[in-house]
């Protein structure tokens, strides 16, 4: 059975500090505190915030500061019972809020109940301890997502998280088994829904999230635009958008690594901001599955590009995106109906009531 839920996430810098701590610990704390249903930290691997200052392990001098993403997903009355205090913490960065439906115990169970060639988007959250068949349930997990022919795939883990509402904090030379990870998949409903009843045994106490969105482009082909929203709502409150571009790492864009292009090109064109984010495991489109491995002479993976701003600018940016995709990559779009730029001491609240429905 699904229910109403929110997800609740922030973008900064690894190091942000909070006093004399770090930021995502002080984060993490609060979840803990308000003992969020499922959480996790992902660390990036390359971007740029409101302050346009370029990160990427690529290069040390840029590798100091990595972005980092926190997500806590739980019912509205919890997130917006947290929200102050995520607030009153984040000096710099972004915290969005977006609605999603909450599925937990019963996810062999449901039932999606979409019209015919609705697009969603399934977050996955979950322990790794899971073994099938001698492997990694999450390796089975996205295997079973591929077989139920979902557009794209990718397993992202994370280095600290909650797990119904109990700390699950990443230790060095250890195993994390019982650290959460995020498994992300694109795909009509019913292609997602099929999967549903095998993705329950591959994860450790699975909580999930469901969201439409649209799916752009996958390997060049345009499939839809993406959303032509206007600047407000009806209210008059503000409407931001979220363009996510899947790739290879190995994915070429005018000579380069498609995802840096993507990230130069958006950082010369004035975007708001940029989070890459690397996974271990994962496909789009009709590719072979690509996967971390310990001997690979060239590494491969999975990389997700996270850009969000206003719809204004997307459409502006939305050529260029268009260009650096022209072979490669899959691209999906969603609103963010609500925002907190957070500068200096003080959040700017940009938010948005626009119902979910409206600009589906």
């Amino acid at each position: 059975m699904l229910e109403p839920g929110i997800k609740l996430t922030t973008y900064f810098e690894e190091r942000d500090r909070v006093g004399d701590r770090f930021l995502a610990d002080a984060l993490f704390d609060v979840y803990e505190r308000h003992a969020m249903h499922t959480s996790v930290l992902l660390r990036g691997v390359a971007g740029f915030g409101e302050h346009h200052h370029l990160h990427t392990d690529r290069l040390l001098t840029l590798s100091e500061n990595l972005p980092a993403v926190s997500i806590a997903v739980d019912t509205r009355e919890r997130i917006e019972q947290a929200l102050p205090d995520v607030l009153r913490i984040t000096t710099s960065g972004l915290v969005t809020v977006e609605r999603a439906r909450l599925a937990g115990d019963d996810l062999e169970h449901v039932q999606l109940a979409e019209p015919p060639g609705t697009v969603v988007k399934l977050t996955l959250f979950g322990g790794r301890a899971v073994r099938a068949d001698g492997k990694a349930g999450y390796v089975a997990a996205v295997e079973a997502l591929r077989e139920a022919g979902v557009s794209g795939a990718t397993v992202l883990l994370a280095v600290d998280g909650t797990l119904h509402g109990q700390r699950r904090r990443a230790r060095f030379l250890a195993r994390n088994a019982g650290v959460p990870l995020m498994l992300l998949a694109v795909g009509e409903a019913r292609s997602i829904e099929s999967a549903l009843p095998t993705l329950a045994g591959l994860l450790e106490e699975p909580v999930a999230t469901i969201e439409r969105i649209r799916l752009c482009k996958s390997e060049g082909v345009h499939l839809s635009e993406p959303h032509d929203a206007p600047q407000h709502d009806p209210a008059g409150l503000a409407i931001w958008q979220k363009i996510v571009v899947h790739a290879e790492e190995q994915d070429r864009s005018n000579g380069r690594p498609l995802y840096a292009e993507l990230v130069r090109r958006l950082h010369v064109n004035g975007a708001a901001g940029v989070t890459v984010l690397r996974g271990v495991r994962g496909f789009y489109g009709e590719r072979e599955m690509i996967a971390d491995g310990l001997f690979g002479v060239r590494r491969n993976v999975p990389v997700h590009a996270v850009i969000i701003d206003t719809p204004k600018k997307i459409r502006r940016l939305w050529p260029m995106i268009d260009s650096v995709t022209y072979q490669h990559g899959a691209v999906t779009s969603e609103l963010v109906p609500a925002t907190h730029a957070v500068s200096g001491e003080q959040p700017e609240m940009l938010t948005s009531t626009t119902a979910e429905a409206d600009w589906q």
